[in-house]
């Protein structure tokens, strides 16, 4: 190279000792001056290699000197480093796996003046003894890899900052050729949107990161810039989750085979935290959202002011698949549900039961839970003892009262017809009953339904002692 300019790393060596040439007298102020210039220089090299070396560590040192063409003009990168979460290509190989070099090649012209040498020249000392360490640590280390800017090379033309760097692949096609593995997902049936069109980086970031997996924000975080949900983070109930804004415990950040992208089914996912609920899916009777995998139907799977997490309160939830349950709590008489006293899951399990109806109890027992006093020991010793409740009740509301299948006496006759042609008593609220002070039915002064302590159910007598009879016929004179 006798008629060509040497260049270490884009610098004019050459250039360096013409511009400390001096045509003009004082030697030994220029070789005292020159001195000076060798002392900083070297200082400048000792201070970077000493700041990479130590401060940074071999790995960020190897990474720095395999670089070196891109990190001159993008040094804002190297402490990306040091981040807790680094990708891969960022650290292990080149910039140019993802990016296409880019600046312009322009021919190389020396400018003798003093501040574009000392530049040069603090370039050259700066770097080239860090390339040197570092080619001598890896050797001894057996270290292999890419030696892309890790040697000294000499060239005619050198590239400046310029232009715009290229993916060297489409952003929606550049993260599959490293993680293919993902293409599978792509054939799901709910995506993420992001993911779906491919947009990573709006989550992850493609260099370095402080969260895992290269999150651009903590992930309690991230999902909230596109998800707002304040709403349900304001309400009486949140849901222990979404308190904690950990949304990847149930929603897969990528895609699934289940709607709102949820990492499993409904079922399944809600028993991992609440496995109390998890045998009631093997009852005999299921509610059919329970059943058919639809939690969400009745439960604010984020945050409510209805407990437990209920999309509206008790009834009015109910009667959504219910409506004409509804009419019954509107005639005159009803249990008093919707109440402080009383709720439809009083008396129906919402997931599971053994009985029809998700009942929670079977038969009498279910309105023994309420009805126990006085009436159980009586009634299963009476008569009436294999006649169900709701024989003569209907468990939500009629125009009779108590909640009564029909008028009485008509209920009563539907069991004891024979009475009404043999016996002529009068019955029926047309008679009154001057005892009771009301209208005149069987149970108004002469029997209870649900059993006594005499004979036929009488409430205060036993027959054939008259005085059932005489409560109303004081005056023996009296016939029917």
């Amino acid at each position: 190279m006798a008629d060509s300019e040497a260049i270490v790393d884009g610098i004019d060596i050459e250039g360096i000792a013409e511009a400390a040439e001096d045509d003009g007298g004082g030697r030994r102020s220029k070789r005292a001056l020159a001195l000076l210039l060798l002392l900083l220089l070297l200082l400048c090299a000792v201070t970077t290699t000493v700041d990479v070396w130590i401060n940074r560590g071999p790995d960020e040192a190897r990474f720095i000197t395999r670089n070196i063409e891109c990190l001159q003009c993008h040094s804002e990168l190297i402490p990306e480093m040091s981040k807790a979460s680094v990708h891969n290509p960022f650290m292990l190989e080149t910039c140019t796996t993802c990016h296409t070099p880019h600046g312009k090649e322009v021919e190389r012209t020396v400018n003798a003046g003093p501040y574009q040498t000392w530049q040069r020249a603090k370039a050259v000392v700066e770097w080239v003894p860090l390339k040197w360490i570092m080619k001598v640590y890896d050797g001894i280390a057996g270290v292999t890899g890419s030696s892309q800017g890790g040697e000294l090379i000499s060239q005619d033309v050198v590239r400046e900052k310029g232009q715009t760097s290229n993916l060297v692949a489409p952003e929606e096609d550049l993260c599959w050729i490293c993680h293919g593995s993902m293409g599978a997902k792509l054939a799901l049936q709910h995506q993420h949107a992001p993911f779906e069109k491919g947009f990573c980086t709006n989550c992850h970031n493609p260099h370095a990161s402080d969260h895992r997996v290269l999150l651009q924000q903590d992930e309690r975080d991230l999902c909230i810039t596109c998800h707002p949900i304040g709403p349900e983070l304001a309400r009486e109930q949140v849901h222990p989750p979404v308190e904690g804004r950990f949304c990847t415990t149930c929603h897969d950040p990528h895609a699934s085979d289940w709607k709102g992208i949820l990492v499993d089914n409904q079922r399944d996912l809600c028993f991992m935290c609440h496995p109390s609920v998890a045998p009631l899916s093997l009852k005999a009777v299921q509610h059919n959202p329970f059943l058919y995998d639809n939690c969400t139907g009745c439960h604010e799977p984020h945050g409510s002011n209805y407990r437990p997490l209920l999309i509206k309160d008790q009834p009015p939830l109910c009667y959504d698949c219910h409506p004409g349950i509804a009419d019954d709590f509107l005639r005159a008489s009803h249990h008093p549900v919707g109440t402080i006293d009383l709720n439809c899951s009083d008396c129906h399990d919402p997931h599971g039961a053994d009985y029809p109806a998700l009942l929670t109890a079977k038969d009498n027992a279910m309105c023994y839970q309420c009805h126990a006093e006085p009436i159980q020991a009586s009634y299963d010793s009476s008569a009436h003892t294999d006649t169900l409740c709701i024989g003569c009740h209907t468990p939500h509301g009629s125009d009779y009262g108590p909640i009564l299948r029909d008028s009485n006496p008509d209920l009563c006759l539907g069991c004891h017809s024979a009475y009404e042609g043999g016996n002529k008593h009068p019955v029926r609220p047309v008679y009154y009953d001057v005892y009771a002070d009301t209208g005149l039915t069987c149970s108004s002064t002469c029997h209870n339904p649900h059993g006594t302590a005499y004979n036929y159910m009488l409430q205060r007598f036993s027959f054939p002692f008259d005085g059932q009879c005489l409560q109303c016929h004081p005056d023996v004179g009296v016939t029917f």
